[in-house]
């Protein structure tokens, strides 16, 4: 995979720092002695004369004083100081993270293809991976295996997780191990450096047992758990839930209990092509639910829909991390979520007001194709048009496509 290339982009805005540039003809240090009291009121090393690229300078202000420096008749414009960060460019990314960097459509199947992304990347937040469930039936065409009676987990020594992957806690009896391989996959499409969206982020894995009869409360002590573990570790957090069941109170107030302490709950809408209204966590207002799309934008035929859907993401023929240091591909809403649950780490580990509640600045509204009725037709993006970043009407709040999302998806409001 290729570096990171050194292509600065602005983001974040500095709290009272400012760049001022005056009108040509007018002496800086002229303007500086007619501002005395307003450069003085603040320490004087904090401004800085630019000498030849422009007719300014760069220093501290309070909200008032830079606000009677922009009625100067002297001053050309002000503009408050922002972080530079790198961007990363993948040239050997798969299709999926392509779609997550790009407006068009992808137009042929490649064997490579170039995924842009703010290096940041989900650097210092922690996603929590939790009881995968895949497309059951491919699964097992596939592997062979009874997902019913299968277990979950991380194979925290794949070289792709770069030591970023740790174990959280197992509720089985079983051991710290994955026996299947899902939760692996899953945690490479959010954190990997080779298939994950937020190459920088930590995933810590939540094993637990996929039994019918136990299910809802080894989800309801997992959620419990990872809730006391985030006030512990005060680290930004999101939660990856591939799973669902049957719709229950219990777990739909568990998921609102985390996002009422701020952290952010993905969940997969389910592979049974029904209504996810009646799939818990799926159906929470408080968590983000993602559908699964294929390479031509279409939804994939299984993946659940409805008005408490959020968002689709690629999630059919997705190559992830496997087993023993290998790869493999999966299919299913379960691939879908880590994507998204990817962006949100982008999001929170870019230290600014472009907080997860302005993820939806950021998707691709009415370009999917087979999409019923009443499910919003969204797909999610990273925001990298023509490399430009995260687009700056998000800094302000500035949400698009307002008309065509769910009605309860502006309950995210996270920081």
């Amino acid at each position: 995979m290729s570096e990171s290339q050194e292509v600065p982009i602005a983001t974040d805005s500095e709290a009272n720092t400012y760049i001022i540039v005056l009108r040509d003809g007018v002496s800086t240090s002229s303007f500086l002695r007619s501002q005395e009291e307003q450069v003085n009121a603040f320490s004087a090393s904090s401004v800085h004369v630019f000498e030849h690229v422009l007719n300014g300078f760069t220093g501290s202000f309070s909200e008032s004083h830079i606000e009677s420096i922009k009625a100067h008749s002297d001053v050309k414009y002000v503009e408050a100081d922002a972080k530079c960060y790198a961007y990363g460019h993948q040239s050997d990314a798969t299709w999926n993270l392509a779609r997550l960097s790009r407006i068009a459509p992808l137009e042929k199947v490649e064997p490579k293809y170039h995924y842009y992304y703010d290096t940041p990347a989900g650097r210092g937040v922690d996603i929590y991976i939790v009881g995968e469930q895949p497309d059951t039936n491919l699964f097992e065409q596939i592997h062979g295996i009874d997902v019913s009676e299968t277990d979950t987990g991380i194979d925290t020594s794949h070289p792709s997780f770069e030591n970023r992957a740790s174990w959280g806690i197992t509720l089985t009896g079983k051991p710290n191990v994955d026996t299947d391989g899902h939760g692996t996959h899953v945690a490479g499409i959010a954190m990997s450096k080779q298939y994950g969206v937020a190459k920088e982020a930590n995933a810590i894995a939540v094993k637990v047992l996929e039994n019918k009869d136990s299910r809802t409360t080894l989800l309801v002590k997992v959620l419990d758990w990872i809730l006391i573990n985030v006030k512990f570790t005060k680290r930004p957090s999101i939660v990856n839930m591939s799973i669902g069941g049957d719709a229950s109170q219990a777990l739909d107030d568990s998921v609102k209990k985390l996002f009422d302490t701020k952290i952010s709950v993905v969940a997969a809408a389910g592979n049974d092509n029904k209504d996810a209204k009646f799939v818990s966590p799926a159906r929470s207002p408080f968590a983000i639910t993602v559908g699964a799309t294929t390479f031509r934008d279409k939804r994939y035929k299984h993946s659940n829909y409805g008005s408490v859907v959020n968002v689709f993401a690629p999630g059919e023929d997705i190559i992830s991390t496997w087993l023993h240091g290998g790869s493999t591909t999966y299919t299913g809403t379960s691939m879908a979520a880590p994507h998204v649950s990817g962006l949100m780490a982008c999001l929170k580990s870019l230290e600014s007001t472009r907080i997860p509640s302005n993820f939806w600045a950021y998707v691709h509204g009415g370009i999917l194709h087979d999409i019923p009725d009443k499910t919003p037709n969204l797909l999610a993006y990273n925001g990298f048009y023509n490399l430009g970043g995260w687009p700056s009407s998000a800094a302000d709040g500035d949400e698009t496509n307002e008309t065509s999302r769910s009605s309860h998806d502006q309950q995210y409001l996270y920081s």
